[in-house]
């Protein structure tokens, strides 16, 4: 019951995911009557993996919006395992994987303060412009990623 689910396959040929850690503490206003962490919170923990992930590996907000590209996210799943509890410090773990699609395909995993997964799970982000239309070919920023992803992507 503790091990991760794996929800994007990986081919041989594909690159590593790439990997970002954000600590945070749980908040008052983010328990409900039973004490736990209430289930609709969890969107906004997946979101702060985003940012911390988007900090390490150029994926800003800011560079969206510089670049006129839009990521709504498509598809959001969790898998529950544990609560979270006020005042606890957990750990937000996000990866995204290799996708030859134009998309973003992010896995996450919340631990908690002793290092017990709470909560995993995934989104899919569509790149779109501005309008929402989709794109099909990725704008020389995101090519310019994806290189070097595919180069070990050095920091």
């Amino acid at each position: 019951m503790g091990f991760p689910k794996h929800y994007f396959s990986n081919n041989l040929e594909d690159p590593s995911p790439l990997f970002a850690e954000t600590i945070r503490r749980v908040r008052f206003e983010e328990i409900d009557a039973l004490g736990m962490v209430w289930h609709g919170r969890y969107p906004s923990y997946f979101e702060d993996g985003r940012i911390a992930f988007g900090d390490r590996y150029g994926l800003t907000y800011l560079a969206f919006r510089e670049n006129k590209v839009i990521a709504p996210i498509v598809q959001m799943h969790f898998d529950f395992k544990s609560p979270l509890r006020f005042d606890e410090i957990i750990h937000i773990e996000t990866t995204l994987h290799w996708c030859e699609a134009i998309r973003l395909d992010f896995s996450y995993q919340i631990r908690d303060s002793q290092g017990k997964l709470a909560a995993s799970g995934y989104t899919v982000q569509l790149l779109t412009d501005p309008d929402g239309n989709v794109l099909f070919i990725p704008p020389q920023w995101i090519v310019e990623f994806r290189e070097k992803w595919l180069n070990g992507f050095k920091e």
